[in-house]
């Protein structure tokens, strides 16, 4: 590039050193500098956005957008797009937006659009250059490049392999919605945004999303984070180009990346490597891969966050994104303020109920992976029993017991609606009722996977809760066992075995916050949550360790189902809806009928309580009731978001087509020649 504006403005991307470069010197004199403004933020209603550019005038505030690609995931993404220019609008700014392509291909356009914005402004007017020199952009035709960092950037150490390595990522070996995904995190860093999050299902493949991020987007060294063990041996394999399956070289389609992989070094507190890695270790890596326990507060010599200087990592990546409000991502955050994040997660809500705090930019949601044959469609089995005739026994202080008949009765009792799901969850008889269910759905599905073992894991509350669970679901013929934390690692070990092997003996497993995130075992066919939920996020989770789909079995994706049995008294309902609102799935269109007559006005005695106000212990000693069957992601919606998929697809690489045209078909001509060349597939 010669000289010119780039060199006295700052551009925190490629695009924007290019519109600096190719638009802006050429569109105005030199003493325009003082009145533009990078990265200038604007408060709408309490939203904050930041302005690529604001040029300001005497009456005229002119706001520069910059978009690397005109693409987005979803009609969310595209309506947020729209609403974003409008409240910009709203503030008296004038917005004029330049795509990547608009400044490569038509840039004499794009300087005569910016001067006669600026000649509406008496101030900025005399400023506007009379006869502009336009320039050929020197710009790569990939608009991937427009996230890389300015030409003339002042890094500091390190930067030298990611250089090399940007241009040398392959994105044809990415599937669909991984390339989609890294397709919108380069609009949005090379627009200048900094914090962003996608929302990627199970079997989307964060974990390849999140590498190919780290090789385009960093500029001196990548920081991966995870919340435990489980995920952070995820990404050190996926980094490791000797493991079968890694990312780098071992995709699929074939090889990720066309250099040599980067220098990768997998810390770990549990062995107290982090005090032992010095400052130089660390720097000589390119890539740090860690959990959010060894970050420590930065107090301590021996903390990961103390051995790093802020500039020492511009691009972090954090997975299972949910847990990112907690302490120790908010120090991360703030240790390196400049950097670039991506947060990833298959859930839209934190654990604490709130929206993931980044703008997300990339959302593939549940039925996009059901549609995509990653993911089992859901079914929910709901025992709902008549509360009417429902028999408590409540259990006072003096030890006095007094039978009561209906839930209003013994809500007035006991004032408490919480207590209500705490006596359902520890009480057998709704126990009994949901593992009726839950041994009919097994043997549905062994009949429909055979040879292919199914497998269920239940959720409990407590450690003798977990028990109780246990010794009911082996009386329902269900061999199974519990697992928490407070078990020798070696007894969780060998659980773990004899539940994950065909030839094992277990097939179900009651577990207490063990098998979370990062576990994905696809014989899991059955989950079945025996606990109350207060946040969203933690029920997703659970639910989710069953959604990815068999492969070593004749069954079709789209004929596997995830069976998830509840009991309609532990207050559930509110997280499926949520679900079902998520997936543009409107919850009084689901599915409520009958699915196993037989099970329909099931009996249960019980010897199980639950505590109340006072001292007052109250159990649930009968129920009847039936079972609903509810569809989560029924056939139709699925077909109509496979459709609109292709669609979105189909446009993508009609864009692509026209821009190396001279004369392109029309667009439904075009899908029509596509069909034909990939077998309408």
């Amino acid at each position: 590039m010669n000289a010119g504006l780039q060199r006295l403005i700052p551009a925190a991307s490629y695009l924007e050193e290019a519109f600096l470069r190719w638009v802006l010197t050429p569109a105005a004199d030199a003493s325009i500098v003082s009145r533009v403004h990078s990265q200038h933020p604007v408060t709408v209603n309490e939203r904050t956005y930041r302005l690529d550019y604001l040029i300001a005038g005497e009456v005229l505030q002119l706001a520069v957008e910059l978009d690397g690609f005109a693409f987005h995931s979803d009609r969310a993404a595209f309506t947020y797009d729209r609403l974003r220019q409008n409240d910009l609008a709203a503030t008296g700014l004038t917005v004029l937006r330049f795509s990547y392509d608009a400044v490569r291909v038509d840039t004499a356009r794009c300087v005569a659009q910016l001067q006669t914005m600026l000649r509406q402004d008496p101030l900025l007017a005399p400023l506007v250059t009379a006869v502009p020199r336009i320039e050929i952009p020197d710009m790569a035709g990939d608009p991937m490049r427009a996230a890389d960092p300015p030409r003339y950037a002042a890094l500091s150490s390190g930067g030298v392999y990611f250089a090399g390595a940007r241009t040398r990522v392959d994105r044809a070996p990415l599937r669909s919605c991984q390339d989609e995904a890294l397709a919108a995190l380069a609009n949005y860093y090379a627009s200048g945004g900094q914090h962003a999050a996608t929302v990627m299902a199970v079997g989307a493949g964060k974990t390849a999303l999140g590498v190919a991020a780290a090789l385009s987007f960093s500029r001196r060294r990548a920081l991966v984070v995870t919340p435990g063990s489980v995920i952070r041996g995820t990404f050190a394999k996926a980094f490791d180009p000797g493991m079968p399956g890694n990312v780098l070289y071992g995709l699929a389609g074939g090889p990720l990346l066309g250099v040599r992989p980067p220098a990768t070094l997998v810390l770990d507190a549990d062995d107290g490597q982090i005090n032992q890695v010095s400052r130089e270790r660390l720097l000589a890596a390119d890539v740090l891969v860690t959990n959010f326990h060894a970050l420590g507060t930065g107090d301590s010599n021996g903390d990961l966050l103390a051995k790093l200087e802020p500039d020492d990592v511009d691009f972090i990546v954090v997975d299972e994104a949910h847990i990112a409000a907690s302490a120790s991502y908010q120090r991360l955050f703030a240790h390196f303020q400049d950097a670039r994040t991506l947060l990833m997660s298959a859930c839209f809500q934190r654990l604490d109920g709130k929206p993931i705090d980044a703008d997300v930019v990339y959302r593939y949601r549940l039925v996009d992976s059901v549609a995509d044959g990653s993911a089992k469609n859901l079914r929910v089995h709901r025992f709902a029993p008549d509360v009417a005739l429902t028999v408590y026994e409540a259990v006072w202080p003096d030890g006095r017991r007094e039978q009561i008949v209906g839930r209003d009765a013994l809500l007035a009792t006991l004032g408490d609606e919480r207590k209500m799901a705490r006596i359902t969850a520890q009480s057998e008889a709704p126990i009994r009722q949901v593992m009726a269910v839950t041994r009919a759905c097994l043997d549905a599905q062994a009949k429909l996977l055979a040879p292919v073992k199914p497998r269920v894991l239940f959720a409990a509350m407590g450690q003798a809760h977990a028990e109780q669970i246990a010794r009911i679901a082996e009386e329902h013929g269900i061999p199974c066992a519990t697992l928490h934390h407070s078990m020798p690692a070696s007894a969780i070990a060998s659980t773990r075995r004899r539940f994950e092997s065909d030839a094992g003996d277990l097939q179900g497993i009651v577990q207490l916050r063990m098998l979370g995130q990062g576990y994905d075992f696809p014989p899991i066919t059955v989950v079945v949550p025996l606990r109350p939920y207060g946040s969203f996020g933690e029920f997703y989770q659970f639910i989710g360790r069953g959604v990815r789909v068999l492969r070593q079995t004749a069954v079709a994706a789209d004929q596997q189902y995830l069976d998830v049995v509840c009991h309609a008294e532990l207050g559930l309902e509110e997280h499926l809806e949520a679900m079902c609102a998520d997936n543009d799935m409107d919850p009084a269109l689901l599915l409520n009928v009958p699915l196993i007559d037989d099970l329909v006005g099931g009996d249960g005695a019980t010897e199980g309580a639950g505590g109340g106000p006072g001292g007052v212990d109250a159990f649930v000693l009968y129920e009847r009731g039936r079972v609903e069957q509810r569809v989560v992601h029924e056939l139709d919606r699925v077909e109509a978001r496979r459709s609109e998929r292709e669609m979105q697809l189909m446009a993508q690489r009609y864009a692509v087509y026209v821009q190396g045209t001279a004369a392109p078909v029309p667009f439904e001509q075009f899908v029509e020649y596509m069909r034909r060349l990939t077998g309408g597939r």
